[in-house]
């Protein structure tokens, strides 16, 4: 698994108000294998932060989101191993709004996760970054 400079992490904000998240493969090699996630993934040479958070959306979810309903949050730097090395990878959060739940169609990972704003991701089965994500949208929130 090659790990990218830069990636993209997008959470969804449900009609219900409530949020979207991603729960993992179980796919050897992947980050987070069986973990709730962010929807995202690289952001590709050339391409902009934005750019890659609507790309990856239409990939992960078939949603068309556009750059009216995609709010951006933060970028953080979040530490990550390969082969024994340290790797700083920057994460750019963003928030999509959803019209219509009918619309999502799961491509990537075993399903959609709904979740409350007040969740303790402390007693979540998701990684590290997932975590640092998920505190920054609840403060965003406020």
């Amino acid at each position: 698994m090659i790990i990218p400079n830069s990636i993209v992490r997008i959470f969804l904000l449900l009609p219900n108000g409530k949020i979207g998240a991603q729960l993992r493969d179980n796919i050897p090699g992947i980050a987070s294998q069986g973990m709730l996630s962010t929807f995202g993934g690289g952001v590709d040479i050339g391409e902009s932060p934005q750019q890659a958070a609507v790309r990856e959306m239409e990939e992960e979810t078939c949603l068309t989101i556009n750059y009216y309903t995609m709010e951006f949050i933060a970028t953080f730097t979040h530490q990550k191993t390969q082969n024994d090395r340290k790797l700083l990878q920057n994460n750019h959060l963003f928030f999509a709004r959803v019209s219509d739940c009918d619309k999502i169609e799961i491509k990537e990972g075993v399903g959609l996760v709904v979740l409350r704003k007040d969740v303790d991701f402390e007693k979540v089965n998701a990684g590290e970054g997932t975590q640092l994500a998920w505190k920054l949208l609840q403060e965003y929130l406020k």
